[in-house]
């Protein structure tokens, strides 16, 4: 049985992008990829790009839903508390 590769790292480029951003471009990729009117390099480079703008959408999400999981209340009022990366588990 062969090992299922980890994914590697979010490229800078696509990193520096909100996820309003990289949700527009990924929509855009994917409208070009169901056209069907490229060519088969393009389409796989497209390809490639909707992979890695996913998982940085993925990622954004995931910090969001901790930061929402960590609602605490404090005297009555209820607060976000941002995570420190070395408090994820």
């Amino acid at each position: 049985m062969s090992e299922k590769k980890k994914p590697g790292p979010v490229p800078d480029e696509i990193a520096a992008l909100s996820f309003e951003e990289a949700y527009a471009e990924l929509k855009t990729v994917t409208e070009r990829l169901e056209a069907e009117e490229v060519d088969l390099e393009t389409t796989l480079a497209d390809y490639g790009r909707a992979v890695v703008l996913t998982r940085h959408c993925s990622n954004l999400l995931e910090k969001a839903e901790e930061q929402i999981k960590v609602l605490t209340e404090n005297e009555g009022v209820i607060r976000l508390e941002a995570l420190d990366s070395d408090d994820r588990g």
